[in-house]
């Protein structure tokens, strides 16, 4: 793996672009020292990191202050709308936007910086694996992967949504996420982007937990939330809050 001063050489020092870290938050104080303890471990750290929450009660806000980051307080209104108003009230060039539930390789924001060296990249994202996760976790996400890889290879840049990167000014020519999509609105953003540029799968993997296969089942995930909305997003465009209301697995 490149060592960081090849980071920063891919884009030249003068150019190479800062980084805004955004991590959309609703009650997540038990997770979120692992992300920060894992972004303190990245070879090339990030020039910021942006909380935006959404009414925490369980103490996220004081647990993300403590750690540093800058906390944007909100109503609840679903973490698309978390990640744009996390988006707008970022000052980097580049903006990486990252579960609370994530656990991150520590070469993360180093590949990242690779990334943008191609001027052609407006945005991309990571394999996910789950994190302790068993067999059968590990084979699901497998499968997942390859789809995301396979998809985006044909031309249809597929996003799972637990962490991926933009340029902040082709984020803003794309009108940041839809915050009409309760689900797919990460994959309708890779999607949008082919208009401006490239999006790109890094070579590397970030763990996430496993919270709402273990709460709601596998069936019902995989079936709901992943299958049947994807099927739908991709033929009308739309995932109605009416059909489609995850709730949070806490």
């Amino acid at each position: 793996m490149a060592e960081p001063a090849r980071a920063h050489a891919a884009v030249g020092r003068d150019a190479a672009p800062r980084i805004s870290v955004i991590v959309p938050t609703w009650n997540e104080a038990k997770y979120l020292p692992a992300l920060f303890e894992s972004l303190r471990r990245q070879t090339v750290p990030p020039d910021e990191v942006i909380v935006a929450d959404s009414g925490s009660s369980d103490g996220t806000g004081d647990v993300a202050r403590a750690a540093g980051t800058t906390v944007l307080e909100g109503e609840r209104r679903g973490p698309g709308e978390g990640r744009n108003r996390g988006a707008a009230a970022a000052t980097g060039d580049a903006l990486l936007f990252v579960d609370a539930d994530c656990l991150l390789p520590p070469n993360l924001i180093e590949d990242v910086f690779l990334a943008l060296g191609d001027p052609a990249v407006v945005g991309g994202a990571t394999g996910f694996a789950p994190a302790s996760g068993r067999w059968i976790e590990r084979s699901l996400f497998y499968l997942a992967n390859a789809y995301q890889r396979a998809m985006t290879i044909w031309g249809i840049p597929h996003n799972a949504g637990y962490c991926f990167f933009f340029r902040t000014a082709a984020f803003e020519t794309l009108g940041g996420i839809r915050e009409d999509l309760v689900l797919n609105e990460t994959h309708d953003l890779a999607i949008r982007s082919r208009s401006i540029g490239r999006f790109v799968l890094l070579p590397i993997i970030v763990e996430t937990s496993m919270r709402r296969f273990r709460t709601y089942g596998y069936l019902r995930t995989i079936l709901q939330e992943y299958v049947a909305s994807t099927i739908l997003y991709y033929a009308t465009g739309r995932s109605p809050r009416e059909l489609f209301r995850p709730a949070p697995a806490r």
